[in-house]
């Protein structure tokens, strides 16, 4: 790594777009259209909508930096060609980043408050400021704690799709009158969304405990790896795994029963159900930390795959799915 690619790394560009992806999928292509349908009048424009997918974006990015100022001693053994605070950027200029970057939120969440329509509701200045708070108790003190800190941060990642449905709450409601099987539906795959989060998430902590345990280990990071010893940390890691891969066979069997398009139970096929099985083999079977490097790489390719292939209904023409979003129908 040089200083040129020292920043990209610190922001972790592909993770904010997962981020980015994880909610704005559900609600333009699920949520909206739901809506739309019922002849229910959504409380989000586009523009209050990106202000919220920017705070987002800048919840996760402010976690993201603070991790790494935490996790530099850290990174120096687990990833030594890849440490960036404290190497290419001094850990000063990164605590003034968070801290820019926390404030920003809060002004930001302040400003959501006051662009959404009435009548107004308080989320806003509470969920943006309670995450940030759990994703720095995550960084500082609850990453090296046995399966409470893989929790919290897999909740802070399932709850990135949901955030919308406070907004639209209202609208939601009152949609349900005209027609309430299409709303429950949309709704319960906002909530699908959620949970896939929250399960990938949960299963590439529990992965990436395995892969660093070299380096939590010699900083006294008490991981369960840590603690209990890799081959013990690798029963619930594949345990998640599995239940991940079941859950997977029956969204597949769900798909089929419900008429679902032949090539999209195909792509479920090849890109979530076997990926999650070969994951499960791998973390059975590890030997290396090689072994948890190539089980993550699949479970990323699980998390984006997933982002597009949970949606239920996709435009004969690809390019209606950016006209729709400009459009604002």
């Amino acid at each position: 790594m040089n200083h040129l690619l020292a920043l990209p790394r610190l922001l972790r560009l592909p993770n904010l777009v997962i981020v980015f992806l994880s909610q704005w999928l559900p609600y333009w292509f699920i949520l909206r259209p739901a809506i739309l349908r019922a002849g229910g009048m959504p409380a989000l424009t586009e523009r209050t909508f990106g202000l919220i997918a920017f705070t987002t974006i800048l919840t996760s990015l402010a976690g993201y930096v603070i991790n790494d100022y935490f996790d530099r001693e850290i990174d120096t053994i687990n990833r030594p060609n890849r440490v960036v605070v404290g190497r290419y950027i001094p850990s000063g200029v990164v605590l003034l980043l968070y801290a820019g970057l926390t404030v920003l939120v809060h002004l930001l969440a302040l400003r959501i408050y006051l662009v959404l329509p009435g009548p107004k509701s308080l989320w806003p200045l509470l969920v943006f400021p309670i995450v940030s708070f759990f994703l720095f108790l995550y960084a500082w003190q609850i990453k090296c704690s046995p399966v409470m800190g893989n929790v919290l941060v897999s909740l802070m990642c399932g709850a990135v799709p949901v955030i919308p449905l406070f907004a639209e709450d209202r609208a939601i409601w009152l949609s349900s009158f005209q027609a309430a099987e299409s709303m429950h539906q949309a709704t319960g795959l906002v909530w699908l969304y959620a949970l896939f989060a929250f399960m990938t998430n949960l299963l590439r902590e529990q992965v990436k405990d395995l892969e660093d345990f070299q380096g939590d280990a010699a900083c006294g990071c008490n991981t369960l790896a840590v603690l209990k010893g890799p081959r013990f940390a690798k029963k619930p890691a594949g345990f998640t795994s599995l239940t991940v891969t079941v859950l997977i066979g029956f969204l597949l069997f769900f798909w089929g029963e419900t008429g679902a398009p032949d090539w999209q139970i195909g792509a479920g096929a090849a890109l979530l159900f076997v990926p999650a099985l070969i994951t499960t083999g791998i973390i059975y079977n590890a030997r290396t930390k090689r072994h948890f490097t190539w089980a993550s790489g699949f479970v990323k390719l699980i998390m984006l795959a997933g982002l597009f292939l949970l949606l239920r209904s996709w435009p004969e023409n690809p390019m209606a799915m950016l006209q729709l979003v400009w459009a604002g129908e």
